[in-house]
């Protein structure tokens, strides 16, 4: 009998949940559960930088003022460092989209499903970061150099560079997905494994899938992020 109970029993990871669905110019859209979260996440953001930013003044006097300053320094130091002082204009863009990944991916510790844990989410900002690319290549090269940097060194390497332009946004989403949704299917396998047994596990879990991972891979992305964009320059 022991052995059917375990025949029987299963283990699946589902993908985001439909909340609701409502029609509009004749159209149905579906809202799932990644939007929902997407928009608390952003409600969350504003509220926390409208409180940082407000009533600054020339020479901090609060510890709100110095904690704004401070995040701003540390993202304009990030974009300094990767990117150069020419870049600096993309520090708000680095920093929203830092702040963003983090707080989506925390959004487990809440009992929510991560928003970065679904890949329309982070393939969203992929393709961003691919418009960022093309518009940093035509900027620098102009049209004539943007056209001739697809067959550099020579003619024949066309196919491959229209590939690598393919390749390093969608592979940039697919790590930062892949690492985000591992970690809700590993402690899905062991909470199913140990069943009643996994107490504590919880939140020695939460501690690298929920905190760690989730200051790395944004990391990681933000890092590719500027790493593509200022590497884009066409002679």
């Amino acid at each position: 009998m022991g052995m059917n109970l375990l025949a029987e029993s299963k283990f699946t990871v589902n993908g985001p949940l439909e909340v609701t669905t409502f029609e509009l110019f004749g159209m149905t859209f579906h809202l799932s559960e990644s939007v929902v979260v997407e928009w608390f996440v952003m409600i969350l953001l504003g509220v926390l930088f409208f409180v940082l930013g407000r009533n600054l003044k020339v020479k901090p006097t609060s510890r709100r003022q110095i904690a704004a300053e401070y995040i701003v320094g540390l993202f304009s130091g990030m974009v300094k460092d990767t990117m150069g002082v020419s870049y600096k204009k993309y520090t708000p863009y680095i920093g929203a989209l830092f702040c963003f990944s983090i707080l989506s991916s925390l959004m487990g510790l809440l009992g929510l499903r991560p928003p970065t844990a679904d890949i329309s989410v982070v393939g969203s900002w992929a393709l961003i970061t691919f418009v960022l690319v093309q518009r940093n290549k035509g900027k620098t090269g102009g049209v004539k150099g943007y056209f001739k940097s697809f067959v550099d060194p020579l003619p024949f390497m066309l196919p491959f560079n229209i590939i690598g332009e393919i390749a390093n946004p969608l592979s940039q989403a697919l790590r930062h997905f892949g690492n985000i949704v591992s970690g809700l299917v590993i402690g899905g396998l062991i909470y199913f494994a140990l069943g009643n047994f996994a107490i504590g596990l919880p939140a020695i879990l939460s501690l690298y899938f929920d905190l760690f991972s989730s200051f790395l891979q944004a990391y990681i992305f933000v890092t590719l992020t500027m790493s593509y964009v200022s590497m884009a320059e066409c002679d």
